[in-house]
């Protein structure tokens, strides 16, 4: 829901700014990737996402079936222990949070697609190289830590404000 998001991250903005005296800066993948060439905004996905000192998920009904935002979580945990991915990761629910959890919690990549199946056959050939189960775990692993350290939207909100 765009409006959902928009409306959270003018929240966060108006937080961030109370507590900071400037606004946040955010890297947005959707527009920060040029949609006409993924193939080279895959390639230096990992460094924009390790760039980043908290990745900020406003997590809707699809979230979980959207290949592309499992693909950058697991970025995360490719590049650092589990720990210290889920600290970096602010999970904000835009619905009811035990359901965005409970779907991150029993997240499955075979359910996951991406719009594009040029996008999707590239990243799951990377997927099936570091095996579909691996890939599970870490996406279940971190829907447990992050659900553990998100109380509320509330909190989730004021921790990215640090």
């Amino acid at each position: 829901d765009a409006a959902a998001k928009f409306e959270h991250l003018q929240r966060l903005g108006k937080a961030f700014y109370q507590k900071h005296k400037r606004y946040p800066t955010f890297w947005l993948d959707k527009v920060c990737i040029n949609q006409r060439n993924i193939e080279d905004g895959l390639k230096v996905l990992p460094i924009n996402v390790m760039a980043c000192d908290k990745v900020l998920v406003l997590c809707g009904e699809t979230y979980a079936s959207r290949l592309w935002c499992a693909w950058e979580l697991f970025i995360l945990f490719s590049f650092t222990d589990a720990l210290q991915a889920a600290e970096r990761v602010v999970l904000l629910p835009l619905s009811d949070n035990s359901e965005c959890y409970d779907r991150l919690a029993s997240f499955d990549v075979a359910s996951a697609h991406c719009y594009d199946p040029n996008d999707e056959g590239r990243l799951r050939k990377v997927i099936n190289a570091v095996g579909a189960e691996v890939f599970n775990s870490k996406i279940r692993a971190l829907a447990a830590t992050v659900s553990a350290n998100s109380a509320d939207n509330f909190t989730a909100l004021c921790s990215f404000c640090r």
